[in-house]
């Protein structure tokens, strides 16, 4: 379960890269502008470790999860490493001293398409963990991904309403 939590937690972190890759520059304008990031943050993360905590695997269950993960490692590291490329590569672009479009946005795509590759391969792997859960932890999880879309919406409705 630790793996699948990283994996969850890097999933995240890749959205909120992405996300941060845009709105950072217009959050961080002040500190105050900034504390609504902190607080959705933090609320995501204390959202994972209850979830966590709720689903009681078990050790036959966690090591089941942690086989099917170290199965896919020489995967995981191949899409990981180009979206941390691609990300830099348009952080790069969207920060450069003379403004370029075309740049930005032909980097932008490049990492939605290493996004693509890593969201496919993670498809897969849910599936193979899928088999190992139970239907309670299973809805255990869907219920989650609602609290965690619901924390979304609620975050950019007050960075729009500010």
């Amino acid at each position: 379960m630790r793996k699948r939590t990283i994996v969850s937690l890097s999933m995240i972190g890749l959205a909120v890269c992405a996300l941060g890759a845009v709105a950072a520059p217009s959050l961080v304008q002040s500190m105050e502008a900034a504390r609504p990031l902190r607080v959705f943050l933090q609320g995501q993360f204390g959202r994972l470790m209850t979830l966590r905590s709720e689903l009681n695997v078990t050790d036959e269950q966690r090591e089941s999860i942690r086989k099917i993960v170290e199965s896919h490692r020489s995967e995981i590291a191949a899409v990981a490493k180009p979206i941390v490329e691609k990300r830099r590569a348009l952080r790069d672009a969207t920060l450069s001293k003379e403004s370029n479009e075309q740049a930005i946005r032909a980097a932008a795509n490049e990492m939605g398409k290493s996004i693509g590759d890593a969201a496919v391969l993670a498809s897969k792997i849910k599936g193979e963990v899928a088999g190992v859960l139970t239907s309670e932890q299973i809805e255990k999880i869907e219920s989650h991904r609602g609290e965690a879309d619901a924390a979304v919406d609620k975050f950019l409705q007050k960075v729009v309403n500010q």
